[in-house]
């Protein structure tokens, strides 16, 4: 059997901001077509670095709204059908959201116990015209915090006094998690940058560009280990880990693998992908393998393929000791990983 690996990355900037201006779930009032959005960034973050959490308001109109007010805390349970069903503080404290960066009206609700322990975010946007309104609200890392989803509410009334008021909500389906050791590691820099993470196993090297649209340019990086995860989708004996990368625009990712299973050399490996790691564990083309980047002047792309590849193979070489080093083009679109079957 010939061996794969798989890939992945989060979105783009302009595959974002298609997220945000496409949302399906509306507000009820009588004239507007209201939506919400909420994005953390990175999903991974090593403690001490500076993170954001991006809330997007869009009035679709016809009319103007007043009043409105967006509250961000994190989603603690979920029904059947995925839908939020309680809500409660972020677990950050409040001296993780430095009060100079926070946005014109925008401000830290204490809570928690010890109070402090836990933050609730609010702004309060206004009058808002038919567009698109965004607040980008920045905070640190602490040293410890347990994994949780963002969640915003945006409540608004409608102009001409007709005192209508409704509420319009959304969350992040991607987790919010501390990076872990050496495994995994997460930052958002002035501009694009390097991030590398993994284990004696396995590793994972982003080279990632720079973002314009956020207050910093967001990364993360790692290998999830197979044991944490249930069965892939399509993919038998996977090997290793899972290597991930979490980033906006079109980067370079090189996989490491520091043993293979026997058998398996540069000539012979193939990559699968999970374009929406760690949310589903289904491999794009039912595990068919990541193409090769296609040559355009000269220049590697990702080739156009009905499966909707958003990787590609620049290269595979050998490495000192026996191992394989994956050389990749990424576009980021979802949150995807890469790992190894044998």
């Amino acid at each position: 059997m010939r061996a794969r690996t798989t890939v992945g990355a989060l979105a783009t900037v302009v595959g974002l901001a298609v997220v945000v201006l496409g949302i399906a779930s509306f507000g009820h009032a009588a004239s507007v077509r209201t939506a919400a959005k909420v994005v953390i960034a990175p999903h991974v973050l090593s403690a001490g670095q500076d993170g954001f959490i991006a809330v997007t308001f869009v009035n679709r109109g016809p009319s103007t709204v007043n009043h409105a007010l967006a509250t961000v805390q994190q989603a603690v349970s979920f029904d059947a059908q995925g839908n939020v069903t309680q809500t409660a503080p972020l677990p950050l404290p409040t001296g993780a959201f430095p009060s100079a960066s926070l946005p014109a009206g925008c401000s830290v609700v204490p809570g928690g116990d010890p109070i402090g322990s836990a933050s609730t975010i609010t702004c309060d946007i206004g009058q808002v015209k038919p567009g698109t309104v965004q607040r980008f609200i920045r905070f640190t890392a602490p040293s410890t915090v347990s994994p949780f989803f963002v969640f915003v509410s945006v409540t608004y009334d409608e102009s001409k006094g007709t005192q209508n008021q409704d509420t319009v909500t959304d969350y992040d389906p991607y987790r919010f998690s501390l990076a872990t050791g050496t495994d995994t590691k997460g930052q958002c820099t002035p501009a694009g940058a390097t991030l590398s993470a993994g284990n004696a196993q396995q590793q994972t090297a982003l080279t990632y560009p720079t973002s314009t649209a956020f207050p910093c340019t967001p990364a993360g990086a790692g290998v999830v280990g197979l044991g944490a995860l249930p069965p892939i989708t399509d993919v038998a004996n996977p090997f290793n880990a899972i290597s991930f990368v979490d980033f906006f625009g079109l980067g370079q990712v090189q996989v490491y693998f520091f043993s293979a299973p026997q058998g398996t050399n540069k000539n012979n490996l193939e990559l699968f992908e999970l374009p929406q790691f760690p949310i589903s564990l289904e491999a794009t083309g039912d595990g068919a393998p990541v193409p090769d980047c296609a040559l355009v002047d000269g220049q590697p792309q990702i080739p156009d393929t009905p499966e909707g590849f958003v990787s590609c193979v620049v290269r595979v070489d050998n490495i000192p000791g026996g191992g394989l080093v994956v050389t990749l083009l990424v576009a980021g679109s979802g949150d995807p990983g890469w790992g190894g079957i044998g």
